[in-house]
C-alpha cells in the first residue's frame, strides 16, 4: 500500500490475518481487534489518553487515569492482588482507607498505622508480640514487654491500677517490695506479710 493520504474501509469491513479468527473492524462507532492473544509488543510505553479507561467486560471492571489519580474500579466484586511474591509500595507511600484519617504507612524504618477515632485489633485468637519487643505508651517511658520469662511494666513516673472492683493475685503468688524481702502473699487462707 502506497497511499498518500488515509486508506479507508466501510463499515463493517475487515482486515484478517490469516482466517477471520485475527481481525480488525469498525462499526463507524467501535473498533473491534479479534484474536486469541493480542499482544502488544510496543518498544516503549502503551499511552492511553486522560479519562480513558480500560476495561474489563465491561465498565463495572476498569482502570482509568485523570492525569493526576489512578482508579481501579470494581463496581460488582472485589480486586484481587495475586502476585507470586510481595506488593511493595515505596517509602512514605501509605494505604489509606475511606480518607487519609485511616492509613498504613511506612518510611523504610518504622510502619505507622494512623486512625481517625478506634483502632480495633479483632483477631479470632491472641495478638502475639515477639520477646523483647515492647508495647509502647506514648514514649519508651510507658511500656510493657517481656523477655519470654518475665513481663515488666515501666512508667515514668506512678502505674495507677484503676479497676471497678478487686485486683486479684493467685494463691501463693505475692507482691514484691525491692526484693523477695518485703513481700506480701495469701495462700487462700492466710495473709503473710514479710520483711528482711
Amino acid at each position: 500500500l502506497t497511499a498518500t493520504s488515509d486508506v479507508h474501509l466501510p463499515n463493517d469491513v475487515g482486515i484478517i490475518f490469516g482466517d477471520s479468527a485475527e481481525k480488525i473492524e469498525g462499526d463507524g462507532t467501535d473498533l473491534t481487534i479479534s484474536g486469541n492473544n493480542i499482544k502488544l509488543t510496543a518498544a516503549a510505553d502503551v499511552i492511553l489518553p486522560i479519562n480513558i479507561g480500560l476495561h474489563f467486560t465491561d465498565a463495572n471492571e476498569k482502570i482509568e487515569s485523570n492525569g493526576t489519580n489512578l482508579t481501579i474500579t470494581a463496581a460488582s466484586g472485589d480486586i484481587n492482588l495475586t502476585a507470586n511474591a510481595d506488593v511493595n509500595l515505596p517509602n512514605d507511600i501509605g494505604l489509606v482507607f475511606g480518607d487519609d484519617g485511616e492509613k498504613i504507612e511506612g518510611d523504610g524504618t518504622d510502619l505507622t498505622i494512623a486512625s481517625s477515632n478506634l483502632l480495633n485489633l479483632t483477631a479470632t485468637t491472641d495478638v502475639v508480640i515477639p520477646t523483647n519487643v515492647g508495647l509502647h505508651f506514648t514514649d519508651a517511658n510507658e511500656k510493657i514487654e517481656s523477655d519470654g520469662t518475665n513481663l515488666t511494666i515501666s512508667s515514668g513516673a506512678q502505674i495507677i491500677m484503676a479497676a471497678t472492683t478487686d485486683v486479684k493475685l493467685a494463691n501463693d503468688i505475692g507482691v514484691i517490695f525491692g526484693d523477695a524481702g518485703e513481700k506480701i502473699e495469701g495462700d487462700g487462707t492466710d495473709l503473710t506479710i514479710a520483711s528482711s
